[in-house]
C-alpha cells in the first residue's frame, strides 16, 4: 500500500531554512539535500512503519549523507511529517500541540 505525504508548515519551514543554510555553504549542496530528503520520502510513501517511534506515535526517518531527520506520524494512509531537525536538536523539547 503506497502511503500519502503531508507536511506540516514547520517542517515545510525548516527544510527550507536547512536548503539554504547548504545553498550557502556550497552552490549546490542545498539541492543535494533536497534530493536526499526526497529518497526518503519516496521510501516512507512505501513502508512507514520500518521506522521507530522516537517519541510516543512520533517515527523518525534519517536523511542519508546528512545529519537531518523527518519526524513524522503515520495516521492510516498518511504519513504527516511533522518536522524536519537536525540531529543535534532535541524534538522532546517541541511544542504539545502536534
Amino acid at each position: 500500500m503506497a502511503y500519502r505525504l503531508k507536511f506540516s508548515t514547520r517542517a515545510l519551514r525548516e527544510t527550507g531554512k536547512a536548503q539554504e543554510w547548504y545553498e550557502l555553504q556550497s552552490p549546490g549542496l542545498g539541492e543535494e539535500f533536497i534530493a536526499a530528503m526526497e529518497l526518503q520520502l519516496k521510501r516512507l510513501e512505501q513502508a512507514p512503519l520500518l521506522h521507530a517511534e522516537v517519541i510516543p506515535s512520533v517515527r523518525r526517518a534519517l536523511l542519508p549523507r546528512f545529519p537531518y531527520g523527518l519526524f513524522y506520524a503515520v495516521r492510516g494512509d498518511l504519513v504527516h511529517v511533522l518536522a524536519v531537525l537536525h540531529d543535534a536538536r532535541n524534538p522532546s523539547r517541541w511544542p504539545k500541540n502536534r
